[in-house]
């Protein structure tokens, strides 16, 4: 399973939400995919890393399905 917890836990650190990935960076629809923790795609991930200057695990990390977020 696919879990964005790291990015959201990321974002709220800095008092920020992925709202300011919508305004500035990607498609709503991408955003509350992220927000349901559904896949997309490598090159969205990307977009992300590199317009908050972070690696890969600090927006994504792959989990068991019988684990929780």
């Amino acid at each position: 399973m696919i879990s964005y917890k790291p990015l959201r836990d990321y974002l709220e650190e800095r008092g920020k939400t992925t709202g300011i990935l919508r305004d500035k960076v990607i498609h709503r629809n991408l955003v509350t995919k992220i927000n349901e923790d559904k896949p997309v795609s490598i090159s969205t991930i990307e977009t992300i890393c590199l317009f908050l200057k972070v690696p890969i695990e600090k927006v994504v990390r792959i989990v068991p399905d019988d684990v929780e977020n």
